[in-house]
Formats: C-alpha cells, sequence, structure tokens
C-alpha cells in the first residue's frame, strides 16, 4: 500500500508539472502574448523547482520526509486552483512558479523514501517509481491536447487540481510519519551545509548532477516548443503535439518494463553510453519533419534513451550520501530543473539562428557525446560512499 502511495505521488507530481506543455499556443492567444512569452511558463515551473531543492533537502532529512511530501502535494493542488483562476499572463506566469516550489517537494523526497525503504532492488523500485510519473505525462499531455479545444487550458487545469487534491488526502491518510523522522536537534544552516561538503566530497556527485543538468535541459527544453514547431510547418497543432510528447512518456515507460532485463546484459555506465545514443538519435530523426504520427515514435526513441541514462543517474544518486538521501536527491532535481529553466532559452536561441531542424540535429550529437563522456567516467571512477553522519 506504502508503495502504491509513491505511484500516485509520482503520477499527480507529473500531472501537475507537464500537462501545459503542449498547450503553449492556446495559452500565448487566450492571454494575447507571445508564444516564446508562453513557452517560459516551463521556465517558471522549473527554476523554482530546481531553487528550492538545497533548501528542501536538508529540511527532509532533518525534520522528516513524511512531512515534507504531504505538505508539498498540498500546495501543488493550491498552486493548480490559483492558476486555473489567473486572470492573465503575470497571474498564471506566478501560479506556475507555486507549482514548481509544490513539486520541489514531491518526486526528490518521495524517491529518497524508496531509496530508504527498499535497498534491494533498488534500481527497480525507482524505475517503476518513475514509471508512476512517466504515465502521468502520457494521459495529461493526450488528455490535454484532445480535450483543450473543448474545455480550454483553464479546464484541463481544474481537471489537474481535482487530481492532485485527491492524491494528497491519500498521502495524508495513509503514510505514517516514522519515529526515527523526528528531529533530535535543532535544525541549522550549518547542518545543511555541511551535509552538501560530505556529498560533494564524493566525485560521482559531480558526474551525477553535471550529467543531469546537460541532458535534462537539452531534452527537456525543447517540449515547449513541440507545437510552435508542428504549426509553423502545418504539421497540426496541440492535439498533435500532445501525442508527439506523450511518445517520449511511453519510450520511458517501455524503459521501466524491460529494466529487469536490461540490467542483465548490461552494466550502468553502458547504459548511460547507449541512452545517450539513442536519445541523440532521436533527436536527429526528428529533424526530418516526418508526419506527427510518424514523429511520436521518433520521440519515444528520445524517452527510451533519456531515461536509461537518466534512470542510472538516479540510482547513482541513491548510493552517494546514505545517511542523508533527501539530500542527495535535493541536488540532483536541483541540477535536473536548472537545466530545464536553461532548456528553453538554449532551445529558443539555437532554432532562431540554425532553424529547427539543424538545433535537432545539433543538439542530438550533442547527446551522443554527452552520453559517451559520461559512461566513460563512471566506469573509471572509484565508489565511494560515506558512513553514518
Amino acid at each position: 500500500m506504502v508503495f502504491f502511495v509513491f505511484i500516485l505521488c509520482g503520477f499527480s507530481s507529473a500531472v501537475a508539472s507537464r500537462t501545459l506543455d503542449p498547450l503553449t499556443v492556446e495559452i500565448a492567444r487566450d492571454l494575447a502574448v507571445p508564444v516564446a512569452s508562453a513557452a517560459l511558463l516551463a521556465s517558471a515551473l522549473s527554476l523554482p523547482y530546481a531553487g528550492a531543492q538545497p533548501i528542501l533537502g536538508p529540511i527532509g532529512d532533518h525534520f522528516g520526509k513524511t512531512r515534507v511530501l504531504k505538505i508539498a502535494l498540498w500546495l501543488s493542488a493550491a498552486s493548480l486552483a490559483l492558476g486555473a483562476l489567473a486572470p492573465g499572463y503575470a497571474s498564471l506566469f506566478g501560479a506556475r512558479m507555486l507549482t514548481g516550489l509544490a513539486g520541489a517537494g514531491i518526486m526528490p523526497v518521495a524517491m529518497a523514501m524508496i531509496g530508504d525503504l527498499y535497498p534491494r532492488g533498488r534500481q527497480l523500485a525507482i524505475a517503476r517509481f518513475v514509471a508512476s510519473a512517466i504515465i502521468g505525462q502520457i494521459l495529461g499531455a493526450v488528455f490535454a491536447g484532445v480535450v483543450a479545444e473543448e474545455i480550454g487550458w483553464r479546464g484541463v487545469t481544474w481537471i489537474c487540481f481535482a487530481i492532485v487534491t485527491v492524491v494528497a488526502a491519500a498521502a495524508s491518510a495513509l503514510l505514517r510519519t516514522p519515529k526515527d523522522e523526528r528531529p533530535v536537534e535543532p535544525f541549522s544552516a550549518r547542518t545543511a551545509l555541511n551535509v552538501y561538503r560530505r556529498i560533494f566530497r564524493n566525485p560521482r556527485a559531480w558526474a551525477c548532477y553535471g550529467s543531469v543538468f546537460l541532458v535534462g535541459g537539452l531534452t527537456f527544453g525543447f517540449l515547449p516548443f513541440v507545437a510552435p514547431e508542428l504549426e509553423e510547418r502545418g504539421g497540426g497543432g496541440a492535439r498533435e503535439a500532445g501525442f508527439i510528447i506523450a511518445g517520449m512518456a511511453a519510450g520511458a515507460l517501455m524503459f521501466s518494463l524491460f529494466v529487469p532485463l536490461l540490467l542483465r546484459v548490461a552494466s550502468r555506465p553502458a547504459l548511460m553510453t547507449a541512452g545517450g545514443f539513442v536519445a541523440g538519435a532521436g533527436f536527429c530523426a526528428y529533424a526530418l519533419g516526418l508526419h506527427w504520427s510518424a514523429q511520436t515514435l521518433v520521440f519515444a526513441l528520445v524517452g527510451l534513451g533519456f531515461f536509461m541514462l537518466h534512470n542510472s543517474v538516479q540510482t547513482e544518486v541513491s548510493e552517494i550520501e546514505p545517511s542523508a538521501r533527501s539530500s542527495a536527491f535535493a541536488m540532483h532535481a536541483f541540477s535536473f530543473f536548472l537545466g530545464q529553466s536553461a532548456g528553453p532559452l538554449v532551445w529558443s536561441g539555437a532554432i532562431a539562428a540554425l532553424g529547427a531542424p539543424a538545433a535537432l540535429v545539433a543538439v542530438g550529437l550533442a547527446v551522443m557525446v554527452i552520453g559517451l563522456v559520461v559512461g566513460a567516467t563512471f566506469r573509471r571512477l572509484p565508489r565511494i560512499v560515506s558512513g553514518p553522519m
């Protein structure tokens, strides 16, 4: 039952954060702002998500991950209600920032709790938890793209609010706070800094956080541009963009189903390298400008490759500092969403300078190189696990 609650948390977090991605054009038209401004709503969510991590990680380790998770779920529900009621772009931007802040206490904290509860089969447990978020992305993106014309982006946001509210109530009722999560000494900034010093003494931490910043930013930074790129070349609109983004999530779900087999035949560094090549090839193929249905399959390659790399890095993160997993995962999420905040800006500049096809090929090649370097780095680095705090 506890793991099922985690599954619901992952699902609701993805619904809250990613459902508006296919609706960039609709939001721009409704609020009378440029499409580029509407695309920055993705950064509005990602930046506070990233910025809150260095604070929430030590707070979760000190005061209890369960407490932080429950508060974050209720705050996420409130932020969605504010977004649905937003009268203009500025207020919607602020609501999405609040959604990002709330999300900072859901996925990373839940993954840290899973790392504590499942010492054996940790990579598989994390993969299945991430699969719940992937399902949220699939259903959210497809649902938003299909029904947006009927109920608008505000109606979509209200439905997201209802889902997150139900999950918050379930978590509050079913998750019990362990006795060892009660603080035994006052919390201080010095304590938090000492935790991060311990984490960054491990050289594998630098490899984890640097790779997730680069690959996360390049991969997810393109999502707000899927619909505008389709519309510009007459390939479709929000509905088609929703299916394409769902294709990426479907590829990631495929990885979660086959991860036990992959782990039997390949090491983590090998999965990282292979993932970079698969995701990079997907971006290069997307540059061909195929029909949206074919691009959905192409984006499934991007999702498969990305999560081959990403899940392997997540498992490495869970082993960096076992006595402070919330902080270790918080720094991972900080790097990931800092990359996502920069991603739309990078893509906007690259598309303006090179055009969409050339930008896609350039990013695809870059992701391949990153996967190669990351895999080689983890093969070479020693495994260092700190002792008790």
